[in-house]
Formats: C-alpha cells, structure tokens, sequence
C-alpha cells in the first residue's frame, strides 16, 4: 500500500511553539487554517508516495544522506511572502542547508525514488517555514502581507537532524530522525 511521505527539519519544540503561535494567530486573523495541518517545519524534499515495505531501505538511504554532514546552525530571519501563495518565516540559506537538501535529493535521483512525469519541474530550493499558504484568497493576502512585511522574526537552533514523516490520512507524524554526525569541535557548536 502506498503512503505519503515528506522529509523536513523540525525545530526544536519551543521554537517550533512560538512559530506556531504565529501561525495560529494568523490563521485566526485572516481565516487561514491549511498551514496549521502540518507540523512547523523546514522542507528537505515535498511529500512524494511510496510503498510501505519501502520504509527500512528508505530509513537506510536517508541515515546515509546525513552522514559526513555536521550539525549547524541554522538561523531564521523575518517574512517573506511567495508570489501571492504563501507568507512564510525565512530560513536563511547557508552552504549546509543547501548541502543537507543535495544530500536527500541526491537519494531520490540515485536510487529513482519519486519520479516525476517528463517535463515536471522542481522549483529551485528555498528554506523557509510557513506561516500561511493555499486558502489565502486573492483579495485576503494583502492584508496578511501588510501584518507581516515589516515585521521582525530572528531566531537560530542547531539543526542536527531531519526527520522523516508519513501522512496518516488526517496528520503527519513522525516516524524517524535521521541525525547529521557529529564529528565536530566542541567549540564550533558555540560559536
């Protein structure tokens, strides 16, 4: 049986809380909820279908994604809005976001997981966590742009692992962690 599948960063739970809360008050404020169903979360790769018996090698493939990548700091830094489709939080790029989502990527290229129709098109990698997206009607996003354009947002966590989720026909849940390693100075995850 096939199941729906997504890879992200999830942030720390008191992170993860207050974007939520951001979330939560927009939704409420503009009538917004389809940004609520998922948890708060970095896309690696979008959700793509695969057969269940699939699920160890796929555990497999992604442990070896986040080998040789060290632990970061990943820092996220006000709203941007995509086209009039989505206002999200920034996750500001760095060589090892990209490095990380190359990695996954990589597993699904190498091993031809997900293909895609001929002439289907990924758009290129933005990091970023969303705050509302898909029911913003044309004449609301204005309004949730001028509440959010200039507003302030920096914040950072050390992102030391992905996750991988599986749709359970009303949320994701998570079904494994999948840790960068951790050969890395103990100075260096301070600075």
């Amino acid at each position: 049986m096939q199941s729906l599948y997504l890879i992200a960063v999830l942030p720390p739970e008191d992170l993860s809380n207050q974007i939520h809360e951001i979330r939560v008050h927009c939704a409420e404020k503009f009538g917004v909820q389809k940004a609520l169903k998922p948890p708060v979360h970095i896309t690696l790769y979008p959700p793509f279908k695969m057969e269940e018996t699939f699920e160890a090698r796929m555990f497999r493939l992604l442990q070896s994604a986040g080998s040789g990548l060290h632990p970061f700091k990943q820092e996220l830094e006000n709203f941007e809005a995509f086209d009039m489709h989505a206002v999200v939080i920034r996750a500001l790029k760095n060589a090892e976001i990209m490095k990380l989502q190359r990695a996954v990527a990589s597993v699904f290229r190498r091993h031809e997981i997900d293909k895609k129709p001929a002439g289907a098109k990924r758009l290129p990698f933005r990091p970023h966590l969303t705050i509302a997206y898909r029911d913003i009607l044309p004449e609301v996003f204005p309004m949730i742009w001028e509440e959010y354009k200039d507003a302030r947002f920096k914040r950072s966590f050390m992102l030391d692992h992905f996750s991988l989720l599986k749709h359970d026909g009303k949320q994701w849940r998570r079904i494994s962690d999948f840790k960068l390693s951790m050969m890395m100075r103990q100075a260096e995850l301070f600075d």
